[in-house]
């Protein structure tokens, strides 16, 4: 069982209790890939955009680069992620490698076995309200 929201009448609590809820959740599912869903989503944008440099992957994953090169540290020491900057160059180019390419399909059939279950659990009509919801709460 996750964390209780109903113990609590603030919004604010509630929506980070669920949302902890919602991470433990997708890290469960994705757990024999050795990858947590947070790491999953740089390797899945990695991927997308090779060679990318820490700026742009940044820009694309709404992390600060602090954040985002202390979430990179271990797939780079596990050796999912590369740097194949040009010898001579300051501007790192992340690339996967093969076992990142490899962890990452692994991880990507995982998350999607946990978008389907996900989706069953909360219901598709639910999911598509509570989506809806997320959006009207970008504008604050």
């Amino acid at each position: 069982m996750g964390k209780r929201i109903d113990n609590t009448p603030c919004h604010c609590l509630k929506i980070r209790r669920s949302a902890e809820n919602v991470i433990r959740f997708y890290d469960s599912v994705l757990a024999p890939s050795g990858v947590t869903v947070r790491q999953y989503s740089l390797l899945y944008q990695i991927s997308e955009h090779d060679k990318c440099n820490v700026r742009n992957l940044a820009e694309l994953t709404e992390l600060d680069r602090s954040t985002l090169a202390r979430s990179l540290k271990p797939l780079m020491n596990a050796g999912l992620v590369n740097d194949v900057k040009e010898p001579g160059t300051r501007d790192s180019k992340l690339s996967l490698s093969e076992k990142g390419f490899m962890v990452c399909k692994e991880a990507e059939d995982l998350w999607n076995e946990a978008q389907r279950m996900y989706e069953e659990k909360v219901g598709r009509q639910q999911v598509a309200i509570l989506e809806n919801a997320l959006e009207a709460l970008q504008a604050l």
